[in-house]
């Protein structure tokens, strides 16, 4: 939003007098992509679902709801001019930045349905938005944990092994492992069990200890979503 959009722009002017160009949204919530207005005139790039969550009445309707999950940044969300992504794909995308390139990829459903990764190929980095979370558990609300697992799989198949997830600090290939696994085995337990009660007595440790509070939430919305 503003305040985070005014910080990293005052970075980059600390850096370079270039304007920004592009600005990617690595899905659509609010706190990814809220601060879009704010860099305009830059191409705003994201998943074709990015856009989709993002224009008219689907703009405003997550702006009303972001802000009942967040009481205390209400007035600015509200003041929030919603900018969706212009340039959009649907799987693969690649931005040539003189001796740089992004790849940006959508690997599957996950926190979101339009969850993309954002490769920086000669860094060996890659941008992972909420796929990961470091500090804290993986918010499932929204998801897809029946998905989650295989998406997380595709993306420890990149060449890249540094990883930068939406909220926390820069992980490694086996953190990402670890919260694929535990989504993996949300899913085989939701599989082999007829209810939400009965799987969520049988998560592991390992499970619990990854997702958190959210544990029992990745399975009640793994039956949720069982069959969209």
């Amino acid at each position: 939003m503003e305040t985070d959009a005014r910080l990293i722009l005052d970075a980059v002017a600390g850096v370079t007098a270039k304007p920004v160009r592009y600005v990617i949204n690595t899905h659509y919530h609010g706190d990814h992509s809220f601060g879009n207005w704010w860099f305009l005139p830059a191409l705003i790039v994201g998943q074709a679902r990015c856009r989709t969550r993002l224009i008219g009445d689907a703009g405003e309707s997550h702006k009303s709801m972001l802000a009942r999950f967040a009481p205390m940044a209400k007035e600015q969300i509200d003041a929030v001019p919603v900018a969706a992504p212009e340039l959009t794909f649907d799987e693969t995308c690649r931005l040539h930045l003189g001796d740089l390139t992004l790849r940006l990829e959508y690997f599957g459903r996950a926190h979101t349905d339009n969850d993309i990764t954002i490769a920086v190929e000669e860094r060996g980095l890659s941008f992972a938005g909420d796929l990961i979370e470091e500090s804290g558990p993986p918010i499932v609300f929204e998801g897809f944990p029946g998905e989650w697992g295989p998406t997380l799989r595709r993306l420890e198949q990149v060449p890249e092994s540094r990883f930068i997830p939406g909220h926390g600090r820069e992980v490694d290939r086996a953190f990402v492992a670890a919260q694929r696994q535990a989504f993996e085995e949300v899913g085989r337990v939701c599989a082999g069990t007829g209810n939400a009660e009965t799987a969520e007595g049988a998560l592991s440790d390992h499970v619990r200890a990854v997702l958190g509070a959210q544990a029992e939430f990745a399975v009640r919305r793994w039956f949720e979503t069982a069959a969209s």
